[in-house]
């Protein structure tokens, strides 16, 4: 059986959790990444790459589902939460201590007038075949 999932502008990421992170399955909502995976058979996520250390990241550490949602969905230091709260605690503004955390602007948050009428012109980012 062949089954296609057309990945649409903005949808990348929930396309991501709900599907890819699992082995290509589908993932119920509300259902935990960690829980899903191992319904799946699928193993975590790990860390790999040579910039690692210059986010205090490890090669081979297991990445959380929240480490996902800042780095792929945010744009943010996959330890954000933990690095804000640091700085909130040494007197930051919320502002600068949130600031200090973006690695760049995340593609699917571009809400410019340029962007939007590019969904409306593409209904369609990908395909996914699953054979």
């Amino acid at each position: 059986m062949i089954s296609t999932s057309p990945v649409r502008p903005g949808a990348g990421v929930r396309y991501l959790f709900r599907g890819v992170m699992v082995g290509d399955g589908h993932r119920a909502v509300g259902t935990p990444l960690r829980a899903a995976q191992d319904e799946a058979g699928v193993p975590p996520g790990v860390w790999k790459g040579r910039g690692l250390a210059a986010l205090g990241l490890q090669v081979g550490d297991v990445v959380t589902e929240r480490q996902a949602e800042l780095l792929l969905g945010e744009g943010r230091h996959p330890d954000a939460d933990r690095i804000e709260h640091k700085l909130l605690a040494k007197g930051e503004s919320p502002a600068r201590a949130r600031r200090a955390t973006v690695l760049g602007r995340p593609i699917e948050h571009n809400q410019s007038l340029e962007t939007q009428k590019a969904k409306e012109r593409i209904p369609w980012l990908g395909m996914d075949l699953v054979f």
